[in-house]
């Protein structure tokens, strides 16, 4: 029995040696250390971020050039704002010797906008629907042989220079009460120049300048000698696109002519809806053949709105579902927006119009750019198409973009996708190149007057003979006539815009 009674006791006392060991065994074991508390980024950090991570969703160039990172900060915390961190990704595209003054790459093209105050350290680009300012487009150009002063080459549909009645070629006398708007010039048979330089330089910042001010007060001069002086008020204006549509009637036949300045959301009949409409509605009464577009001052604008118009230009010539044009984009953009109901489907023709044209003339300038090169590309498959151009080819921007909001600071737009005709042609990097190259924009005359240089090159091609006589006089004048270092004020930069 005694035998019997230890044996439970020894039991008990190596479970309680064995439990000990453990016991003492956990004690020793340290504490775990904390959870580290996640890294919480800033607005200008997480802005930086959503530039990577949107360059590398959307950018045409992104499979091939831009590098994945399992954290946009890994790449974004390099540069120290969203500019920067663009800049370094556009430099990623690939090279492009023709555009060495962009940094010899492809990508010149995506930009960003600061919204609600926030600084992006760049220029915002982007006017589209609604611009701010005057609406007043000046160069400076010859009065005569020896004396050159500022005169408006362009005026913007809508603006408050349009509504006070200002016109292309009125010559300014008079700036917020300053007279001294002139600069002495020598002219010979190679042209003409300043007599300093600098004195020319210094009268386009001053012109600049003023064209920034919270008012505008000016005297001006009418090509044919009459004086008018206006007030202008520094706003904001809705666009109107359409700033001069005509028909010239000649015995043989009726040219069309159709003056746009941008591509501005066409939906739901909206104004700039029926003022196509309308235009094109008296091109069909008139019985047009010719059709003169003049683009020169057309730096782009919607998708959509360029498609529009192409199907009106269009009319009979091109059979319906005649494709217009395809989309080329990347493999995410492929696989999420190029279906039947897609944001990038293939667009087909549409006969929106009874014309049915004979030959269409596009009056370009290298500013002409994104929708205006558009317009043109998708046409040339199907009609009989002839660039006029002051130099040898438009802007080059086939490259059209979508708006992406980050953090409700930036407006960010990525280069997104290319457009191609139905000629498989979308490589116009380098401009859609003129059929007739250097003619001059004569901008001592009016916007639609038929002895202007470029207007009546088509004119002449339509209606050959139709110019000879009336334009003799103003060919011996443009000799002494001639614009003088460019323009003074830049034409807003538009898109190539899907919305």
């Amino acid at each position: 029995m005694k035998i019997a009674l230890q044996q439970p006791f020894g039991k008990w006392v190596v479970f309680i040696l064995v439990a000990f060991f453990f016991v003492s065994c956990k004690k020793n074991t340290p504490d775990p250390e904390p959870e580290p508390e996640p890294i919480v980024r800033t607005t200008d950090q997480k802005i930086r971020d959503s530039i990577y991570y949107y360059y590398k969703l959307y950018s045409i160039w992104e499979e091939k050039s831009i590098p994945k990172y399992e954290l946009p900060s890994e790449f974004t915390d390099k540069y120290n704002s969203a500019s920067s961190v663009l800049n370094a990704l556009k430099g990623m595209t690939p090279a492009y010797a023709n555009y060495a003054q962009y940094g010899g790459v492809y990508d010149r093209f995506s930009f960003i906008d600061g919204l609600n105050g926030y600084n992006i350290n760049a220029t915002a680009k982007l006017k589209m629907d609604r611009n701010d300012g005057y609406g007043l487009y000046i160069s400076m150009g010859t009065v005569d042989s020896k004396v050159a002063r500022p005169v408006i080459y362009f005026i913007e549909g809508g603006s408050p220079a349009d509504k006070a009645g200002l016109k292309r070629s009125d010559m300014v006398t008079a700036i917020n009460g300053e007279t001294d708007f002139t600069v002495a010039i020598n002219c010979d048979a190679s042209g003409c120049k300043p007599v300093d330089p600098n004195a020319l330089n210094n009268m386009r910042n001053r012109v600049a300048n003023a064209l920034e001010g919270g008012g505008l007060q000016l005297a001006l001069l009418r090509q044919d000698g009459t004086t008018y002086n206006v007030s202008l008020s520094y706003g904001s204006y809705t666009i109107d696109p359409i700033y001069q549509d005509s028909v010239y009637e000649y015995a043989t036949k009726n040219v069309g002519y159709f003056a746009l300045s941008s591509f501005e959301e066409i939906e739901r009949n909206n104004y700039n809806q029926q003022r196509v409409d309308a235009s094109f509605k008296t091109f069909e009464d008139k019985r047009i053949e010719d059709l003169v577009v003049d683009l020169r001052y057309n730096t782009g604008g919607y998708v959509d709105a360029a498609v529009y118009i192409a199907n009106k230009i269009a009319g009979k010539k091109v059979p319906e579902r005649n494709l217009m044009v395809t989309y080329i984009c990347n493999a995410y953009m492929e696989r999420t927006q190029k279906g039947t109901n897609g944001m990038f489907r293939d667009t087909y023709f549409s006969q929106t119009s009874t014309l049915n044209l004979r030959k269409v003339y596009f009056l370009v300038s290298e500013k002409t750019a994104s929708a205006a090169e558009m317009l043109i590309n998708v046409l040339k498959p199907y009609m009989n198409v002839q660039i006029i151009a002051t130099g040898t080819h438009t802007y080059g921007k086939p490259v059209g973009f979508f708006e992406q909001i980050i953090e409700d600071r930036v407006s960010f737009w990525p280069a997104s996708f290319q457009l191609k005709n139905a000629d498989d042609f979308a490589d116009y990097w380098d401009g859609l190149v003129a059929d007739k190259p250097n003619v001059n924009d004569y901008i001592f005359l009016p916007t639609g007057d038929t002895q202007e240089t470029m207007l009546e090159t088509a004119l002449e091609d339509a209606v050959p003979g139709s110019t000879k006589k009336t334009s003799a006089r103003v060919r011996a004048s443009q000799h002494a006539r001639m614009s003088l270092g460019g323009a003074v004020n830049a034409l807003p930069e538009r898109g190539l815009l899907k919305n």
